[in-house]
């Protein structure tokens, strides 16, 4: 590959015995592209969405990044380096230093977003007028798609027209979500990129002749890119290792089943009657709303105690029930005996219970390695107890398919932790836990609580015991009603409503209750609404992120730590002007300084060319 002027000459070489070398010069121009607008209106995904062809469909705000787009054009090949700019006022003294070299430039706005529409001729015109006047602009519209998928107050094309005609600029519509208007945009920009190339160089050409020998002034310092963040994960869902570990290791359980030879498994009524319809029936939980059409179970009527002793309800051989008791608060809760058929092995029943604590049984992951036989016994009990996902679990392991039960088991998971939810949460009726709570009473299970928090496993196990006291009331301080709430939502169904309370409450007992997923699901909130909210400026975002910083260093949330140290890091000179600066001391000052960006040492630089050559006309530094 050769290197001639502004283009490129790619030389290939084709070669045979009987043929001489063919030359074939193909000429590629580089273009560079830089776009500019409000933070938040699109100018990422445009560029995204042209050079990788996907959409990103979850927003992170850019400082300063950069693509690599080719594309032909009249029989030319153009690589463009698609450019973008970091739009809060923020930025506002480090943005020009990507202008240098530019051959065309896109203003954006978001139809959705008058203010940035506004801002085009208040603050963007001005800024590159100032900056580099002669090179060739474009007026942009982003997310035109939602003209026509929502309603709103959105800028119309006769107005984004009307705008540009008064700038003298070209005017292109653009959505990256359905491609609309991509094409057009960036052969338009290609070609007022090559017109003010043009026309740049006939000026020089005529210039040249009364021009002194000019020094030659090297080019500014460059810009060193901003790391990226790190990533928070969100450790995977322990649901079905901590409802196994209660099978293996009973608990509370209230339910008794006899076997052949006498053999027992005991169990529990809420695991029992959460994933299985069958269960829910022979219990009584009946008690779904009849107007939800997704909560069936509500239009099942209970088998009778008559019929499950007399052999009308297949599987069962006799139900009966030892010991009740009854409470002040009306609550009626009995251990029940199950006698099952004959036919109806230990081994096989024991693959149906894990199948109704975990989401799936317990067979080989290899088809070779499964005893087909053992796989049709369970088939035959899941269809006396109509499970059918179970039978289609077996089917599954008889076809070679067994891959395919992973994703059946979380989805049977995720339905079991909402009937649960349903069916038990906050219910006084069947609880055995008090919670008191600012005052209010909160109902819980210790089965449940047990099962997936250990810190709650030490305390029921221990001097929390009751004996035969029917409910266990416990106090718990320093907390919300609503944050509590959240927490033991999460431990009945591994999904919390953290966008509805104090984020930041609900780390605090996500760390006093070790609750590691429920942290990552609250860090990975955190850092989400941090984006959202300096879409426009960060020195005045409400969100105090050393604040958050302080807080999750406190409470050992320390994906969100790294993550407010890099924010603020890379964003050191907005961070500085905030009153709040001055809480960093120690080692976070010190990793903030380290890490800041632009580097203090590009800086010190960018300021030694603006001394050495002021003087030639040339300026690096910013408004």
């Amino acid at each position: 590959m050769y290197i001639i002027g502004d283009a490129c000459l790619i030389v290939r070489g084709i070669h045979t015995t009987n043929t001489p070398i063919r030359i074939i010069l193909t000429m590629v121009a580089h273009t560079k592209l830089i776009v500019v607008g409000d933070g938040g209106i699109g100018k990422s995904c445009l560029l995204i969405a042209s050079a990788t062809g996907k959409f990103p469909h979850e927003y992170v705000p850019t400082v300063f990044g950069s693509w690599v787009s080719e594309l032909r054009l009249n029989g030319n090949d153009y690589e463009i380096a698609l450019w973008d700019t970091a739009g809060q006022e923020d930025y506002d003294r480090l943005r020009p230093m990507s202008y240098p070299g530019s051959d065309v430039i896109c203003i954006c706005f978001a139809v959705d977003n008058r203010d940035s529409f506004e801002n085009i001729t208040e603050k963007w015109i001005p800024e590159l007028q100032h900056h580099i006047p002669n090179v060739p602009k474009m007026l942009v519209a982003c997310k035109t798609d939602l003209r026509y998928t929502s309603t709103g107050d959105y800028v119309t094309y006769a107005e984004g027209s009307k705008v540009a005609q008064d700038l003298e600029l070209r005017y292109q519509e653009t959505s990256a979500l359905t491609r609309d208007g991509l094409t057009a945009c960036f052969n338009r920009a290609i070609i007022e990129a090559n017109q003010g190339i043009v026309a740049r160089r006939r000026k020089k050409d005529r210039l040249q002749f009364f021009r002194r020998p000019k020094k030659e002034i090297p080019s500014p310092p460059t810009m060193p890119p901003a790391e990226k963040a790190p990533r928070v994960e969100v450790e995977a869902s322990r649901f079905a290792d901590d409802w196994r570990g209660v099978l293996e290791k009973p608990r509370h359980f209230d339910v008794t089943f006899i076997l052949g030879g006498g053999q027992r498994l005991e169990a529990n009524k809420l695991v029992l009657c959460s994933s299985s319809s069958f269960f829910c029936r022979l219990f009584g939980m009946t008690r779904y709303d009849q107007n939800d059409q997704k909560k069936n179970f509500g239009r099942l009527e209970p088998f009778s105690m008559e019929d499950m002793n007399n052999g009308v309800i297949k599987g069962i051989y006799a139900v009966y029930e030892k010991g009740t008791i009854i409470c002040a608060k009306g609550q009626r809760r009995r251990h029940t005996v199950i006698k099952l058929a004959s036919d109806i092995t230990y081994t096989t029943f024991t693959r149906v219970l894990e199948f109704l604590y975990t989401g799936t049984p317990n067979l080989p992951d290899s088809h070779n390695d499964v005893n087909l036989d053992a796989v049709n016994d369970i088939t035959k009990v899941s269809k006396i107890f109509q499970m059918t996902r179970l039978n289609e679990i077996c089917q599954n392991y008889v076809m070679d398919h067994g891959f395919l039960n992973t994703s059946i088991g979380t989805c049977l998971n995720n339905d079991t932790g909402q009937r649960m939810k349903d069916l038990y949460f906050n219910n006084p009726e069947y609880a055995d836990v008090a919670f008191k709570v600012q005052g209010q009473t909160i109902y819980a299970h210790k089965v449940v609580l047990c099962a997936r928090c250990r810190a709650m496993a030490t305390m029921f196990g221990g001097q929390f015991r009751e004996g035969k006291k029917a409910v266990t009331e416990v106090d718990i301080p320093a907390t919300s009603v609503e944050c509590f709430l959240a927490l033991l939502e999460y431990l009945y169904t591994d999904h919390s409503p953290i966008q509805e309370v104090d984020v930041m409450g609900l780390i605090v007992l996500a760390d006093l209750y070790d609750q590691k997923g429920l942290m990552n699901i609250c860090e990975l909130y955190v850092t989400k609404e941090v984006d959202r909210s300096v879409t426009k400026r960060i020195e005045q975002a409400e969100i105090d992120v050393i604040g958050l910083l302080l807080t999750s260093q406190m409470y050992n949330a320390n994906q969100l730590t790294a993550w407010c140290l890099h924010f603020i890091s890379s964003n050191y000179t907005a961070f500085k002007r905030k009153p709040e600066f001055d809480q960093l001391k120690g080692d976070n000052l010190d990793i903030v300084k380290k890490r800041q960006w632009p580097p203090s040492s590009y800086l010190e630089e960018v300021a030694e060319y603006d001394k050495k050559w002021a003087g030639n006309g040339v300026e690096c530094s910013l408004m």
